[in-house]
């Protein structure tokens, strides 16, 4: 019995995404152009001989590759994907991956990789204008010094502007998807103060090597910049953990090896 509930749930499964592919390449061929609505739910049901649980799950796929919005009542209307909304429902399934040590890590080695590169072409390319966001950022960040939360939405604001002045989305949306979620859902750290007058100091020295177009000084001061806070954090976790770990001992003594 449940073998069979087994194989109809995976029959169910393939139904309903070999439909959202279906439509999908309806949807990029022309056939259903934005704001237009695709055919009701029962339509679909006789036209693809299945039962409205996959057509829903089929459209809930969809919504998920952005290429269909629905309002609670109304038929699913098609929308023009765009990157960001594409990368958030990566980011959403990604967050797993980037729940333990190891893949904070890779994230933390990967938004290196990327800033540093962004701010080679920033030393070389950054307008005034794009220099001025940075500024601005910059003074939000000193403005917020004390407060956690508005630091942090400044201090994503400032690596939001590099990240934008190649003037290419794709960079854009890695910032949007992991770096942001990344500096927002840190742990908070006693001497946070501190430790902000320490980080906006460096970004104002950033910018400073930006205007005097010196790409290795700019790099060194990021690098240091980024590897300095996931070195903090890194530690905080080991250190929670030991303290997990003895607490464990003390409540079981069993496992209090003998002296």
């Amino acid at each position: 019995m449940l073998l069979r509930i087994w194989e109809d749930s995976l029959a169910k499964e393939q139904s309903a995404s070999s439909i959202a592919r279906c439509l999908a390449a309806e949807v990029h061929s022309g056939r259903y152009q934005p704001g237009e609505m695709l055919p009701s739910e029962r339509g679909l049901c006789e036209a693809f001989s299945v039962g409205r649980n996959v057509i829903r799950e089929a459209i809930t796929i969809l919504q998920g590759m952005g290429l269909v919005d629905q309002s609670k009542g109304k038929r699913p209307r098609v929308v023009s994907p765009t990157l960001s909304k594409v990368m958030e429902g990566v980011g959403g399934a990604a967050q797993y991956f980037f729940s333990g040590s190891e893949g904070l890590a890779h994230l933390e080695q990967a938004r290196l990789f990327l800033e540093t590169s962004l701010l080679r072409y920033a030393t070389e390319h950054a307008t005034n204008a794009q220099i001025g966001k940075l500024v601005e950022a910059i003074d939000a960040c000193e403005a917020g010094i004390g407060d956690v939360e508005a630091f942090r939405n400044a201090d994503v604001q400032f690596h939001r502007a590099l990240s934008e002045i190649p003037g290419n989305p794709i960079f854009v949306a890695l910032h949007d998807t992991f770096v942001e979620r990344l500096m927002k859902n840190r742990a908070l750290l006693p001497d946070f103060e501190k430790r902000n007058v320490v980080s906006n100091q460096e970004h104002r020295e950033i910018v400073g090597a930006i205007l005097d177009k010196d790409a290795d000084r700019a790099v060194e001061i990021l690098t240091g910049h980024l590897t300095r806070n996931f070195g903090t954090y890194f530690r905080l976790a080991m250190e929670q953990g030991s303290g997990a770990a003895n607490h464990r001992k003390l409540s079981n003594p069993r496992e209090i090896p003998h002296e």
